[in-house]
Order: structure tokens, then sequence, then C-alpha cells
């Protein structure tokens, strides 16, 4: 089989069907006049003549030759599709470098469960404190006072560093 490249210059071009008019434009233009005769039938009265069928089906023209109108080379609602969908995707995008799509994993490993002797449940140790209590307390009055020089440093990897530079 034969296969040939064709040029995008080729494939860009929209046909026009009558004059100036792309195949898009005559179907947006023919939409109301379906649309007015199925207005016309099923709503009631039924085949009857009524202002409202005809300010509805005149509102659905003027919508539809308005978005058959060309504004830069594109059609208008084409341009609504394009700025509707822009819209809707994500705002934020948060990068996962654990996300596990394209990845071969290693099959999971089944564990076999042994009955193991329960020892007694022993209280969870308490973290020991770097300071005393007094020390923390003479901190705390240290950077109450007004005379102490206190700064605020940030680090490059996020952290905080807090001088005090002078007590008096």
């Amino acid at each position: 089989m034969k296969t040939t490249v064709v040029p995008a210059q080729i494939t860009s071009v929209e046909d026009r069907i009558a004059g100036n008019l792309s195949f898009k434009q005559l179907i947006l233009m023919i939409t109301p006049v379906f649309v007015s005769t199925a207005m016309f039938v099923l709503l009631p009265p039924f085949t009857k003549y009524r202002l409202y069928k005809v300010i509805i089906s005149a509102l659905i023209g003027l919508l539809c030759l308005a978005l058959a109108l060309r504004v830069k080379g594109r059609l208008v609602i084409e341009w609504i599709a394009m700025l509707s969908r822009y819209n809707l995707r994500p705002k934020i995008y948060v990068f996962n470098k654990n996300n596990t799509n394209g990845r071969t994993l290693p099959p999971k490993t089944r564990h076999i469960k042994t009955e193991k002797k329960t020892e007694e449940l022993k209280a969870p140790a308490l973290p020991r404190l770097a300071f005393s209590t007094g020390d923390i307390m003479s901190f705390e009055n240290a950077l109450g006072s007004p005379s102490a020089d206190m700064h605020f440093i940030r680090s490059k990897k996020g952290g905080l560093r807090v001088h005090i530079k002078e007590i008096k």
C-alpha cells in the first residue's frame, strides 16, 4: 500500500461551499430553519401562528447568525469553544514524581502470616527535651524583653533561624 505525506498547507485550508461560506457557516445558518419548524409543530397550540414562537425563532436565528461570523479568520463558535476549553482546564499543575503511570512495577510479594507471641505493651517513650524547664523560661523572658535584638532569618531550604543578638 502506497502512502504519501500531505503538506500542512493543504489540510489547513477550509473548503468553501458557496462564495465565501464554509460548510460550518452554512450549517449554522440553516439550523434556525429546522429548529423553528420543529417549534412550530411541537409547541402548543400545535401548527398555529403565535407571537412567542416568532420571537424565539428570531432569537435563535440571530444567535446562529452571530456564531457564523468570522473574526480574525475563525468562526465565533470556534473562538467560544477554544476559550471554554482554555478556561475549563486545571489552573494549577501539581507535579508528582511518585506517579505510577508508565512504570513497570514489580509484582507484590505475599506475606505469610505466622503466629507470634504477643509481648506486653509498653508505654511509648516520651521525647527528651534538649533544654530544662528553667532554661526555657529564661529564654521566654529574654524574648519578651524590649531590649532583646531578635532577628528571624529564612534559610535557603525553607527553615527559619532565630538570632538574639543583644540582651542588656
